[in-house]
């Protein structure tokens, strides 16, 4: 509501009670230009990298007021800095206005007949969260400012208005609805991203069970050899992060026998020599299925070098010691353990405790020889065994 007295001004004469100096009121009546204010650009932020104004700009602003000479005044300001303004002279036509069109902010008195401003602010955030509303009143009271910024003001203004108040709260708004669409974006590429690696994921993880169906003696060994492989990653203290990628790893080292003969894989006995030339390719064309997928190209290497040795003797490269990666030197126990323990065409499954024991025997040439000690631990831990 207007103070008693008060000239608002009209279309022609943009007068008010106070000027702006630096943001501040000063107390004497001086003529505002209907000029737009020569820094607003409107376009400014249009283009960002993450989208136009029309998308985080306030370009349509409601104005909700029962005087006529203030929304005639203000509508006109407005408009004469490039906004287009809709005006309402109560809540009721305010709330019908909302529901018929779309706005980017509405400016709506507090204390208006019927319906309040602090009313219509509640209807307008239950129907219309992200529509930000500026509140208006002709006094100041704490109270009604907490009671508005409690039901999801943006801000509130006193009148006389401060006009160079109202253009920087609405650049504000414009700020903050420009962050909120980038967030929306970010998590809309980050579902998507999320969505694509999984499909690519299952994909992956089809070729290494393919590969898994075709070697009828090598069914579940993959997920076998994740769970020996965890254990001794639970023991090491890894990340989730890491254990994930140490799974992946896991389930996907032998993705690359996709690529090796059936008669090779099912042969009822042992390999000779050219055969075993053969199935040893199975490493690298793993790292090679497994390299141009950007988030498992890390696991790639591990794939590579899973039947490497701690003492140089391995595979595909002969590389020995620290210089094999430790996701490598964990696969390669938890690898062969489960292999000797489980059937094959030419021979039966070991049995736990020689198992146990080859592996003892093997560390520090075959394997890891802190690492055989953590696994064989965390083996007798699970079997209830010192």
């Amino acid at each position: 509501m207007a103070r008693s007295g008060q000239r608002w001004p009209d279309r022609h004469d943009l007068t008010a009670r106070s000027s702006i100096r630096g943001g501040q009121t000063v107390g004497r009546e001086t003529s505002m230009s209907t000029e737009p204010l020569p820094d607003r650009d409107l376009n400014q932020g249009a283009d960002d990298g993450s989208g136009d104004m029309a998308t985080t700009g306030v370009r349509r602003i409601l104005l909700v007021d029962d005087e006529e000479g203030i929304r005639e005044s203000l509508s006109t300001y407005l408009e004469t800095n490039g906004f287009q303004v809709d005006t309402a002279a109560d809540a009721i036509a305010a709330r019908r206005m909302i529901g018929e069109s779309t706005y980017d902010l509405v400016l709506t008195d507090i204390s208006m007949p019927e319906v309040s401003g602090l009313d219509l602010l509640a209807q307008i955030k239950d129907e219309h969260p992200s529509l930000e509303v500026i509140m208006i009143t002709g006094y100041l009271d704490i109270s009604f400012a907490i009671q508005a910024m409690r039901r999801g003001a943006y801000d509130f203004f006193t009148k006389p208005f401060n006009y160079e108040k109202i253009l920087l709260t609405i650049e504000r708004v414009e700020e903050k609805r420009r962050l909120e669409d980038q967030a929306r974006r970010y998590e809309s590429l980050r579902q998507q991203k999320q969505f694509e690696q999984q499909a690519i994921l299952e994909t992956t993880l089809g070729l290494a069970r393919a590969g898994e169906e075709r070697d009828r003696y090598n069914i579940g060994h993959g997920k076998r050899t994740a769970e020996f492989a965890l254990m001794i990653a639970d023991k090491l203290g890894y990340s989730d992060e890491r254990k994930k990628n140490l799974r992946y790893a896991s389930l996907l080292h032998d993705v690359g026998k996709i690529g090796i003969d059936d008669q090779i894989l099912n042969k009822p006995g042992r390999l000779d020599e050219q055969e075993f030339a053969a199935i040893k390719r199975h490493s690298e064309i793993g790292e090679y299925i497994l390299t141009p997928i950007s988030f498992l190209s890390d696991i790639a290497e591990v794939v590579r070098h899973h039947h490497e040795r701690w003492d140089g003797t391995g595979y595909p490269d002969g590389i020995a010691g620290e210089a094999i990666p430790i996701d490598a030197r964990i696969l390669c126990i938890a690898d062969y353990f489960d292999s000797i323990t489980s059937a094959r065409p030419y021979r039966r499954p070991m049995e736990t405790e020689k198992a146990r024991a080859l592996i003892r025997e093997e560390a520090g040439k075959t394997f890891d020889p802190t690492l055989a000690d953590v696994f064989l631990e965390g083996l007798g831990a699970a079997l209830g065994q010192a």
